[in-house]
Formats: structure tokens, sequence, C-alpha cells
């Protein structure tokens, strides 16, 4: 059965990326492998200067949250209309601890997207707030808004259509559409780059942060790198398409 939601592991948990297949598994649909989306042009510039951040302060964290949230929609919103697509904008729940259920299904990740109802969840605790320093939760916000995206571009109604012979194929699948939200999360964030107070080594600590939660449905820890990096430097969604890249790519 094929994930109706996003489940990303805290980045304090160090994992092991589990190498796929080593033949491929072709994907066929329009809407994956030659979306409107890719053409549309690389984002518009943005100005997203970050708003301060306290350590385990959840009223602050909030604040910002919802301003990088205004930040994705302005991106978007844009972007969607140039490739003559709707946009509308995504739910946002903030909570303090891990609600019991979320999208139907046992609850315990810090943030997610559950696409039935367009809901981004995100849990205000110590997971989130011991180190706001960094980059995590601004790219967090805009990688579940990469899953949005998918929504609303018809790539995950098209995902959940695919058909899988076996396990392997349905978790390359999976990763292609993980490592897709997690390279829009990084075309935005090399976007709006400029306005924010930060270094290159910035966006290194972040990418390494990420690859800590690779997985077998994620992928290895190079392709992460691969993907976040590529959509950082381009700007431009087209540089997402996960769904034509050779299996080594989304292993």
């Amino acid at each position: 059965m094929k994930r109706t939601f996003t489940l990303i592991a805290s980045a304090s948990v160090v994992l092991s990326g589990l190498t796929g297949p080593a033949h491929a598994y072709p994907v066929k649909g329009t809407k994956l492998t030659a979306n409107a989306l890719y053409g549309s042009g690389v984002l518009d510039t943005s100005e997203c200067p970050e708003k301060p951040i306290k350590k385990n302060s959840v009223p602050v964290a909030k604040v910002y949250l919802k301003a990088v949230l205004a930040c994705l929609n302005g991106a978007w919103s844009a972007q969607l209309e140039k490739s003559g697509q709707a946009f509308s904008k995504p739910h946002l729940k903030l909570v303090t601890k891990n609600p019991k259920r979320f999208c139907g299904e046992k609850w315990e990740s810090i943030y997610g997207y559950c696409y039935s109802t367009q809901t981004m969840l995100f849990v205000l605790d110590h997971r989130l707030l011991k180190y706001p320093e960094d980059l995590y939760n601004f790219y967090a916000v805009a990688s579940v808004y990469g899953d949005h995206v998918q929504y609303l571009t018809g790539v995950t109604k098209a995902y959940l259509k695919l058909p899988e012979r076996n396990k392997a194929e349905g978790l390359e699948q999976g990763r292609r559409l993980t490592l897709q939200a997690a390279c829009y999360a990084s075309v935005f964030i090399g976007s709006a780059y400029g306005s924010l107070d930060r270094t290159d080594h910035d966006w290194t600590v972040l990418v390494g942060d990420v690859k800590l939660e690779a997985v077998n449905w994620f992928g290895t820890k190079t392709n992460i790198a691969y993907w976040m990096n590529r959509g950082f430097t381009s700007h431009d969604p087209g540089s997402c398409n996960t769904w034509t890249a050779p299996s080594k790519r989304v292993a």
C-alpha cells in the first residue's frame, strides 16, 4: 500500500540508507515525468528574512514557522500560475505533543503532510526547538510544502495510481516522491537564500542533518544530498524531475 502521508524521522536519530535494486523500474505518466511545473522556469527571487527564534519557545516558533509558510505561499502560488495550474494554500496544524493519530495513522514524527486534508503538521517540542539556530526548521516547513506542491500539481494522485510489481518497485517509487519534495524545498531555499543571514556553511550543515534521515523510503545519504544541492543551486523545479532519473539516483 502506498503512503498517503509523509513521515519524516527526527534528524537527531541516525538511520542507515539502504541501496535500491540495480535494475530500473521505469515510471509512466505525464503528470510525473513531464509535469507542467518542470517547464515553468526558475522561482522568482524571494525575500524571506527569518524571524527571531528561541530555544524551546513555542510562541516564538509559531511566528517563525508561519512567516516561512507565508513566503512559501507567495513563491509557489506564482510558480503554479506560470505553469497554468491551480493553487490553494495548505492548512497548518501546530501542536506541542504528538497527536495519537494524524491522517488516519498512528503518529510519532515531528512533522508531516496529509494529502487527503492538505494539512501540514508540526510538533513543536524539543526535537524541533532544542537547536533552533540552524536552518532545519526553515527546511522543515519548505519540505512539507514540497509535498503540498506535489499534491497541487497532480503528482501525488498519479503516484498513488502507479502499479507496483513488488516491494522494491514500491519503495523506489516512494523515494522518487520523497526526494522530489526535498528538492522542491531546496529550490525555494535557494531562491530565498540571499535574504537570509546565512552562509554556505549553514547550507552544508543542513544537508548533513537531512542526510541523517536516510531510510529505504527516502534515499541514501548520497542521493539526498544530490537532490537537495541540485534544487538549491538551480532554483528551478524542473531540476527536481526524479521520475525520469535512473534508479541509482533514487536509491
